[in-house]
């Protein structure tokens, strides 16, 4: 009888110590043109990014303000002039963008990032957002749990 109680109460205090272990990260109003809010969304999901974002600046503690994402591709002539001198490095153009993490209370800009990654169109969206969401998580969330 006394094992089962032990075993019972340790149970329990397993089970709820996932729980108590998370603490919810800040709130953030992402900023951004609509594919490319989207997309950010979505890498914050992906890379496990410790923040809520929120749909609406109102109660975000952050706004994470884009850029206009710069795509440039690669003429079908420059591919093949490139290609011809075994250069065929970066063929598929590029994407870039600027971020910056605006802590709303203030205004004070706490983080800035900026991102170029060599590809374009879609692919190049999603690589340049998750490049935000994991330097976000690293740079910046995980050296500010405290505040």
């Amino acid at each position: 009888m006394k094992r089962s109680v032990i075993a019972v109460c340790l149970l329990s205090a397993v089970a709820s110590f996932p729980v108590l272990a998370q603490t919810p990260g800040p709130t953030i109003y992402l900023s951004a043109e609509t594919g490319f809010q989207t997309a950010m969304a979505a890498a914050f999901v992906k890379k496990h990014v410790a923040a809520t974002i929120l749909t609406k600046q109102d109660g975000a503690e952050y706004t994470l303000q884009a850029a206009p994402v710069d795509s440039k591709a690669e003429s079908t002539g420059s591919k093949f002039a490139r290609c011809l001198f075994m250069d065929c490095i970066g063929v598929n153009g590029f994407s870039e963008v600027s971020v910056q993490l605006v802590r709303n209370k203030d205004g004070a800009i706490v983080w800035a990032y900026q991102v170029r990654k060599g590809n374009s169109g879609p692919l190049g969206v999603q690589s340049l957002s998750e490049a935000i969401a994991k330097h976000l998580q690293h740079d910046y969330l995980e050296k500010h749990k405290e505040e």
